[in-house]
């Protein structure tokens, strides 16, 4: 899945001359938490909420309320927003931009093509994607499978017995183990009863090592 598939189309905008006054507005008015800044067409930068906090006086400030209100009232966003923010485009696949979150520390993506603005995506929307794409919303059950040799042939013979049991596989994850040289697998899969087959994984040779039936969680992060 790429970012063109879970990114906000069109987002709401301000330029760099807005007033941060009004920008905190039109963030109030939309209920939203980030704003790009946009200049004759082009990207110039992001102002978030946080930003906004950050500008905040200090309470320990010697200015009187009014002389606060008035600094403010007379500040632009080109004052506190992000320059040349990090930007990804809409094929950027889904796991890449949470990389570069990860590794940029950043919560959000203005998403360009061909040097315009056409959308932007969170840190949330990724994770969300995720959560669908791993089947954490979906009831059944999860198992796993330690110990594991031949990677591709290990694979095979575990599909081959969830098929058996007419059972749909919700997500496969495999996890490299270096120090034992070895993988463990977490299968989840749509069923409240997992135990005939963890049976038939353990007659096979397979070493289980957890297996339960765990709820569908119904409420969005």
């Amino acid at each position: 899945m790429r970012i063109k598939d879970m990114m906000t189309k069109n987002p709401v905008t301000v330029d760099s001359k807005t007033l941060l006054l009004d920008a905190q507005k039109i963030l109030r008015e939309n209920n939203i938490r980030r704003l790009p800044v946009v200049d004759k067409g082009k990207l110039v930068g992001i102002i978030t909420q946080h930003d906004f906090l950050m500008a905040s006086p200090s309470p320990v400030t010697s200015l009187s309320i009014h002389e606060l209100n008035y600094l403010l009232s007379k500040m632009e966003v080109s004052e506190i927003m992000k320059k040349n923010p990090v930007t990804i485009t809409p094929d950027t696949p889904f796991e890449e931009a949470l990389k570069i979150g990860q590794n940029k520390k950043i919560g959000s993506f203005p998403v360009v093509e061909k040097g315009k603005l056409v959308g932007i995506v969170t840190e949330s929307d990724i994770v969300r994607v995720l959560m669908r794409s791993l089947g954490i919303r979906e009831e059944g059950s999860r198992i796993t499978i330690e110990g594991l040799g031949d990677k591709l042939g290990d694979l095979e013979k575990i599909i081959q017995i969830v098929e058996q049991h007419q059972t749909v596989i919700l997500s496969i994850m495999s996890f490299p183990r270096p120090e034992k040289k070895d993988w463990m697998i977490v299968l989840r899969l749509k069923t409240t009863d997992p135990d005939p087959i963890v049976k038939d994984f353990k007659k096979a040779g397979f070493n289980v090592t957890y297996s339960a039936w765990f709820r569908c969680e119904t409420s969005e992060t």
